[in-house]
């Protein structure tokens, strides 16, 4: 008799690159998941679902079997504007291109008559600088995240999550990591806050202040929390952690991991500014060395489990418990030059750049499912 198989999904961060996920889930949904003996498990139900950044957003609506609902939020961003999701009086964000509107950032810092601000500049400079100071020390984020606050409170409910769900956020107070599921908030703002937390960009959308639930057995409140992506890109342990405690002779692990980006991403370096670079870096290039390493180390534990089997040996893990060798497919841009020099990057959210993302995300998803023999899969 066969081993019950069951599937776990993992969901990297990427921002509006999460558009690339949505299509690759569009293909898994309608095809179904392939085998390497040919057989095809039509209309899919993953058994466990991780995510992290756009990662924890999409996943949710998958966790809630709402399909539907995730495309008509995309499609939404698509037909009415990156609005759906924040809004900013800083910058305005044109594709891959950051723009400054210098009126309003002025009137953030320098809240005053040009008359009173000269006054102040001949007999109380010091007193001005300070002044500026605080008032530059309060903003918080280039953007407010609010209209995705909105959504996430209609939409996100404790009770319609029908498959288990990990969402990952980081605290700026200590660092830490955390993944709770929904059975561990006590209402549904918790949960939609903590989602939003995994969700919001670093220096892009304001830290959420606080987001409590259950965590080692008591219930616990952490503080000023943003994407889980800052700690862990691809949530990859803690589907592994999920899985290490189902697993059994019985039962056939296998898991799907769908990143956003490519192992080098391109970055566009037409738009030489400070404020520009700084989110290349905070939020491309970061996200793709942090994922490459994530999924490199992975690689690597797989092969030597792998390895250790082949001379019946068992690896230990720092759980003290033995390693297990996991089945996997990874849907990924091969290459960034393979979709072109318009899909911008994390914070694009032009219409067609993000048609392009999901068209390619299903295209990879079958390039990657219809592979034959493949030995990391079964």
């Amino acid at each position: 008799m066969a081993n019950q198989k069951k599937y776990a999904l993992v969901l990297s961060g990427g921002g509006f690159k999460g558009a690339f996920q949505v299509g690759a889930l569009q293909y898994l949904l309608e095809n179904g998941i392939r085998h390497n003996d040919g057989t095809v498990i039509t209309n899919p139900k993953f058994d466990f679902i991780a995510g992290v950044s756009v990662g924890a957003l999409n996943g949710s609506f998958m966790a809630m079997d709402d399909f539907e609902g995730l495309k008509k939020l995309w499609n939404d961003v698509e037909t009415k504007g990156a609005r759906e999701i924040y809004t900013s009086e800083l910058v305005e964000i044109q594709g891959s291109k950051i723009k400054a509107k210098f009126d309003n950032i002025l009137k953030k810092i320098l809240p005053e008559s040009t008359l009173s601000l000269a006054f102040k500049f001949i007999f109380k400079k010091q007193q001005l600088l300070d002044s500026i100071g605080e008032r530059f020390n309060q903003i918080k984020s280039i953007a407010d995240s609010q209209p995705l606050r909105n959504t996430l409170l209609q939409q996100i409910k404790r009770n319609k999550f029908k498959i288990p769900f990990k969402m990952g956020f980081a605290s700026l107070v200590d660092g830490k990591y955390h993944s709770p599921q929904p059975k561990d908030f006590d209402s549904d703002e918790e949960l939609a806050k903590a989602i939003l937390a995994s969700a919001t960009l670093p220096m892009v959308f304001p830290y959420i202040d606080t987001v409590t639930f259950r965590e080692n057995g008591g219930f616990i409140t952490a503080k000023n929390l943003t994407d889980g992506g800052i700690r862990n890109i691809s949530p990859l342990q803690d589907a592994i952690s999920f899985i290490k405690e189902d697993v059994s002779d019985a039962i056939d692990w296998h898991i799907i991991i769908i990143n956003c980006s490519a192992d080098e991403e391109k970055i566009d370096n037409s738009n030489p500014n400070v404020v520009g670079y700084a989110f290349r870096v905070s939020n491309d290039i970061m996200t793709s060395e942090v994922l490459e390493n994530d999924y490199k180390i992975f690689l690597l534990i797989n092969s030597l489990v792998e390895q250790a089997a082949m001379k019946d040996m068992t690896l230990i893990g720092s759980d003290d418990l033995p390693l297990i060798k996991f089945k996997y497919k990874v849907i990924r841009p091969d290459d960034p030059n393979e979709i072109g020099n318009d899909t911008g990057d994390t914070l694009d959210s032009r219409p067609a750049v993000l048609n392009l993302r999901k068209f390619k995300g299903s295209e990879i998803a079958k390039r990657v499912m219809e592979k034959e023999n493949d030995r990391n899969w079964s």
